[in-house]
């Protein structure tokens, strides 16, 4: 439990001030928990009192006059508990006026119980809400700020992320209710015990011989939730994944008519995270029974021992019945701590989880004093650099120099490094060994969030927020005005389609931009481009997935983004490269050969027969 603390403290922390209130709160619950027995045994006691005023003598009848409550030994034994003994004046009231007052009692002391108990119980809830909205965001945060290599290096990827966002923060939102109960409720218990043993401490003494019974159950329970609770949110990580995966690629799932195979799939990982459950729901209900029959049978031990101390004159039935109402009392503090005891055993599953995504580091390290992103740059450089992913070298001793208002191509067969050079210049990730400069400073010594603000980055798969055409040009660069925006779309030979919609700019595209067609997409990211007006672009295979008609619209689009730009475009179609200034040929993460066009051919090597084969077919 403790270690659970130190991992949910930080989101705590915020708001100490509020859960000092609802512990006070709870701690003021507690105390008036116990005052029920004791109005009950006053009310007995007053009644049993009233009982004895009047009696038949030998001449008829006769009339006792009511001694008040000095000649009642059980209030005498509630009021010394209470330091009343004091108050004289109180000796003189009859059982009767007591009744009186208890019956009033009721009403004012459930007013103020249930007004002390709803404030605690919301305190309680809303807090676990506004943490658990804390943990969210800063998993957002920490999402946002990794380096795009962490999600390739998870096993369950983007769904097996989603689960711990969603799932495990539902666990946790769960479990803080139960760190209220497990403060609150022994608290609870200690009072009521406290009252018991004042009331009748050998039976409240032959009670603690079972609470060694009490602990086993908890002890059996909660070691075995823990190892099940990290079952059960792995295969929940699995049914989010599928579920994911299976909406995302809906449509080449029923192009291949693999729907069997994936509702298979699904049901199987829905089945083992149901036999997880099972084993867990199992353990959380074992522990009432088992308690619930241990309880029954110290009722029965009360009960017998109780009427021999009746019989011998040393308790009476309204000391009985009292001790009984605490009794009964005690259960819910009792149940409801085990239950935290087990259920906190799950939290904990869920703490080690989201903490091993906050643990995650970014393999972008920020400078600590960064320069400002010059504006009167003259050259890219990439010196001697080398990139490997999982101990297989992807790039390797690369050196190449792009001049301002240079466009470079990029050509190789795939896995070439292409990509990759391009995501290195964006600082998605960094080398393994040599430098990327611009400017005569190395491209790390510029925050990530300025180096990227100069560059301008269309790639094949478009993703387009699920908002209006508008925003998403916007998204940009949000700190220009939107009047901008129908301009940069007309640079991108966009506004065509856009107008022919039915809500023009104000159209939502959809989830992934579904709504529109991959030209369309394609031409909203060159406005979107435009729109930011780098001074350096990267377009990945902006136009490869097109057919003929829509690249040409697309290209027609690129030309403009192109003018007085710094561009390295990455193709496949060496029709849209051909006019480049120059082009760099890889192969297996090596530069091989590079020049413009015609040089190129003349050479008749790489190049060449990448041309002849897509020209001869």
């Amino acid at each position: 439990m403790y270690n659970s603390w130190l991992l949910i403290w930080p989101f705590i922390k915020p708001y100490k001030g509020q859960i000092a209130v609802t512990l006070f709160l709870g701690f003021l619950y507690a105390q008036l928990s116990v005052v029920l027995p004791v109005l009950a045994q006053l009310l007995l006691s007053a009644f049993q009192g009233m009982g004895d005023m009047v009696h038949v003598n030998n001449s008829g009848a006769g009339v006792v006059p009511d001694l008040g409550l000095a000649a009642n030994k059980d209030f005498m034994k509630v009021a010394n508990w209470l330091n009343l003994a004091e108050d004289h004046w109180l000796f003189s009231v009859s059982n009767k006026q007591v009744v009186t007052v208890i019956a009033f009692s009721f009403p004012v002391y459930y007013f103020l119980f249930g007004l002390v108990r709803y404030f605690h119980f919301f305190m309680v809830k809303f807090i676990g809400e506004k943490v658990i909205s804390d943990v969210r965001l800063a998993l957002m945060n920490k999402f946002m700020d990794l380096d795009v290599l962490y999600l390739g290096r998870q096993k369950k990827g983007s769904g097996g992320l989603l689960s711990r966002t969603l799932n495990d923060t539902l666990v946790l939102q769960n479990g803080l209710q139960y760190y209220g109960d497990l403060i609150r409720e022994p608290i609870v218990g200690v009072f009521l015990v406290s009252y018991m043993f004042y009331n009748n401490w050998k039976i409240t003494l032959g009670c603690f011989v079972f609470l060694p019974v009490f602990a086993g159950v908890i002890r059996y329970v909660s070691k075995s939730l823990k190892k099940f609770g990290h079952q059960s949110q792995e295969s929940l990580e699995e049914v989010t994944k599928t579920l994911k995966e299976g909406l995302d690629g809906v449509r080449v799932i029923q192009s291949f008519n693999l729907q069997k195979t994936m509702k298979n799939k699904f049901r199987d990982q829905v089945e083992h995270y149901l036999s997880k459950r099972k084993k867990i729901i199992k353990r959380e209900e074992l522990g009432s029974p088992i308690n619930e029959w241990f309880a029954s049978i110290l009722v029965c031990g009360i009960c017998l021992f109780q009427a021999e101390l009746i019989v011998v004159g040393e308790s009476d039935l309204a000391s009985f019945m009292s001790f009984l109402i605490a009794a009964g009392m005690l259960d819910k503090p009792v149940k409801k701590t085990q239950q935290a005891v087990i259920r906190i055993q799950q939290n904990v599953v869920a703490l080690e989880r989201l903490n091993e995504v906050f643990i995650s580091e970014s393999h972008i390290e920020e400078a600590t004093a960064p320069k400002a992103f010059p504006e009167d740059w003259q050259n890219i450089e990439f010196r001697d650099v080398r990139f490997s992913y999982n101990d297989k070298t992807v790039l390797d001793n690369i050196n190449l120099n792009i001049k301002r208002g240079e466009v470079v191509a990029l050509v190789g067969a795939s896995g070439s490094g292409k990509s990759t050079l391009a995501g290195l210049l964006q600082r998605f990730f960094d080398p393994v060994s040599g430098e990327i400069i611009i400017g005569d400073t190395p491209i790390n010594r510029y925050s990530s969030q300025d180096l990227r603000s100069n560059i301008g980055y269309v790639t094949q798969d478009v993703f387009l927020f699920d908002d209006s055409i508008e925003n998403n040009i916007w998204f940009g660069n949000m700190k220009r005005d939107k009047a901008d925006v129908k301009a940069a779309a007309q640079m991108a030979n966009a506004t065509g389609f856009i107008e022919e919609t039915m809500e023009g700019f104000d159209t939502l595209v959809g989830e992934r931009g579904g709504r529109l067609s991959g030209g369309e997409k394609q031409r909203i990211s060159i406005a979107r481009a435009v729109f930011k007006d780098p001074p350096i672009l990267i377009l990945d295979e902006a136009t490869s997935a097109l057919d003929s008609a829509s690249e040409l619209e697309v290209q027609k689009g690129i030309e403009t983004l192109l003018k007085g730009r710094t561009a390295i475009v990455i193709a496949h179609r060496l029709s849209t490269i051909i006019n480049s200034d120059r082009i760099v040929v890889m192969k297996e993460g090596r530069i091989v050969e590079e020049g413009t066009h015609d040089t190129l051919i003349a050479k008749n090597a790489e190049y060449a027969h990448f041309y002849k084969l897509q020209y001869s077919q």
